[in-house]
């Protein structure tokens, strides 16, 4: 199929909204105010032409694009009124680049883009166009059914390559502000680095703290008047290429985080010297946001009355909001991260997560159960130690301290999940729990979020193969769906029987499979699961002669990643898991299989894998069980995992011999 040209606003928001894990600003947060498209500037006023010659080969080599300059400039008059100034110059080499071209900036009531313009250069070094303040578009399309934010962006017209694009805008805050900036000069795949250089200038006194990643640089420092200035400088580098099972960005994209330790935002004011300091900030913006409707209070009593337990009266209530709610995310003013009150929640049935987290809370408040709103993460497993900051958390659940000290995990921005259902995206993850408005000490904590393993992370999968002398079969199976993996698959309860058929064909690995049915069974108790049922017609053999070649599972396989020789970061596996499999394939009348007993098992620090065919009548019996661990690898071990991968894709991939009996 062709694949459809995206428009500029669609990368855009495709940037914004997906991709690999850059430190985002917080969803729960302002939205984008002052985050990812920090990472758009430069200019070196004592350059005037920019010619693609100058740039080292070194650097060149295998990138889209260079950064030629690239500075920032944060000058803080106040706790509430700070001004930015972006300057940047970028040279794109090749098509594959003209990405990297774009130019975009979020802003909002806290936010104002002050000024802008810009140049376009030739190979030479020659402006050939300049931008203008005219020539920023600007929309206020987003995800969210309310917001302040509006998206500023350039698409500047691509050239003949390789060409130099120069951007130069500034932006204000005028109503405070909760850092100074993500400075980070390259967060593209294959895009290489000349210079770069972030100054921060802060009134004499005023204390900061800073965070460069993945290495320690540290800035020089020196009074300025009535400022003092830290610069931190960037050395050049070659491009980052992307590869698979790697390190999140935030630990390979060098990059400084600058924060006040004391800050105003709205009218506010918050510490950021620990974790838990942070949390007394967030605890004070949901005080007096617990309130219920008296209609709400009464319904809790009604749907409460006859629980014996507290589990069952959450359970309840759970229902409730799933009932009565609908997520849609608010960015309005600070409501983008204070809650709406519960009382509002109650009466108009929406909220984004604050707003759904804290009116759950009050509900079960009211039904006499303490429960925490707690921060957390989609993207990221670690918080960064002892550094509190708004971009690494994006989300907020609601979390049920239990008598064994564990917490239960309310997942209130959809409550269609079973009570208790962590989603894979944050299981595992640090999480800052803030306790309840109602004890009025805004204690707070760092907590981890139960992690998925092999032995809860896992799918079991029979399947009935009736094999026709022709190498066609008809095949029925079922798979159930644990843990993250029911998680995952869970979305088939939402389409209908012609799109459940379309995803049920990408699952085997079979020649034009032609899906007949599909039936699905949900299992919401304290283990939920999915059991998908199918049956299917497709080839299953491939005849020569008068033997036949079988695949032994055809609804599995193994990515086996290709790494560079020169790869020195670490292998990085997320997700663990297990797979059990047994497949039993009759074959077709005259055909008889020779082979007995044929195993196979490892174990390894990677996993473990075992596989077994048998015959059993007229049928052969196929047993596979695999699982993949979690972790992270020194690279001097990457023969070792691929090898490992190598096992298990070709244990997959087997096929066994049948033959067709010849008569005397």
């Amino acid at each position: 199929m062709k694949k459809k040209k995206e428009n500029i606003f669609q990368i855009i928001i495709r940037t914004l909204y997906s991709g690999k894990n850059y430190l985002l600003p917080s969803l729960y947060g302002r939205g984008m105010g002052v985050g990812l498209f920090l990472l758009f500037p430069s200019l070196s006023l004592a350059q005037t032409t920019w010619s693609s010659s100058d740039i080292a080969d070194s650097l060149k080599r295998e990138a889209y694009s260079v950064v030629r300059d690239y500075q920032v400039t944060v000058t803080a008059n106040s706790q509430k009124s700070l001004t930015t100034h972006y300057h940047k110059v970028l040279t794109i080499l090749n098509k594959k680049g003209d990405n990297h071209a774009l130019w975009s900036y979020p802003t909002d009531d806290f936010t104002q883009l002050s000024s802008f313009s810009g140049k376009i250069y030739d190979d030479q070094g020659k402006v050939r166009q300049k931008l203008k303040r005219s020539d920023v578009h600007t929309s206020q399309y987003s995800q969210h059914l309310a917001t302040d934010n509006q998206h500023n962006y350039v698409e500047p017209p691509v050239m003949d390559y390789p060409y130099t694009i120069e951007y130069d805008w500034e932006v204000k805050s005028t109503d405070g502000y909760v850092d100074y900036e993500f400075f980070t000069p390259v967060w593209r795949d294959r895009q290489a680095l000349e210079k770069a250089t972030f100054k921060l200038a802060v009134p004499v006194g005023t204390k900061i703290r800073y965070m460069s990643m993945p290495h320690e640089l540290n800035p020089q420092k020196q009074g300025v008047g009535k400022n003092d200035e830290y610069v931190w400088t960037m050395p050049s580098m070659r491009c980052v290429i992307d590869e698979e099972y790697d390190d999140d960005a935030m630990y390979i994209y060098p990059s400084v985080l600058a924060i006040p330790r004391e800050f105003r935002f709205g009218e506010t004011t918050g510490i950021l010297d620990t974790w838990e300091s942070m949390g007394k900030w967030y605890h004070q913006l949901a005080i007096g946001k617990g309130n219920l409707l008296p209609a709400d209070k009464q319904k809790v009593k009604e749907l409460t009355a006859n629980c014996k337990t507290d589990r069952e009266k959450i359970e309840a209530l759970y229902k409730y909001l799933a009932e009565k709610t609908r997520y849609v995310s608010i960015q309005l003013g600070i409501g983008g991260w204070q809650p709406m009150k519960a009382e509002e929640v109650g009466k108009t049935g929406f909220g984004d997560c604050k707003a759904l987290t804290n009116y759950m809370q009050a509900l079960l408040k009211e039904a006499g159960i303490e429960s925490c709103q707690t921060v957390i993460s989609t993207q990221y497993s670690e918080l960064l130690k002892d550094f509190p900051n708004l971009h690494q958390t994006n989300h907020v659940i609601l979390t049920v301290p239990q008598a064994d000290g564990s917490n239960l995990v309310v997942e209130c921005t959809n409550p269609q999940l079973p009570l208790g259902f962590i989603p894979g995206d944050y299981a595992g993850n640090q999480a800052l729990q803030v306790s309840s408005p109602a004890t009025g000490e805004g204690i707070a904590r760092l907590i981890r979020i139960p992690a998925y393993t092999p032995e809860n992370n896992y799918e079991k999968l029979t399947a009935d193969v009736q094999l026709q002398a022709d190498g066609k079969a008809t095949i029925k199976f079922a798979c159930d769906h644990y843990g993250a993996r029911y998680g995952a698959v869970r979305k088939l309860l939402y389409l209908d029987d012609k799109e459940r058929k379309n995803r049920i064909c990408h699952w085997v690995y079979l020649q034009d499979p032609v899906v007949q049915s599909v039936k699905l069974s949900e299992d919401r108790g304290a283990i939920p699961h999915l059991n998908v049922e199918s049956e299917i017609k497709a080839t299953y053999g491939k005849v020569n002669g008068n033997r036949m070649f079988v695949m032994c599972n055809a609804f599995r396989a193994m990515n086996v990643p290709r790494f560079r020789k020169d790869r020195k970061r670490p292998i990085v596996v997320e997700n663990a898991y297990s797979l059990s499999d047994e497949v039993r394939i009759t074959l077709p009348e005259g055909y008889t299989y020779d082979g007995e007993g044929d195993s196979e098992e490892q174990t390894s620090e990677f996993g473990s894998y075992s596989w077994k065919a048998r015959k059993d009548g007229n049928a052969v019996v196929v047993t596979m069980k695999v699982s993949i661990l979690k972790g992270r690898y020194d690279i001097s071990k990457k023969d070792d995992f691929l090898a490992f991968r190598e096992k298990v894709s070709k244990i997959f991939n087997r096929q066994f011999t049948i033959e067709k009996k010849l008569r005397d």
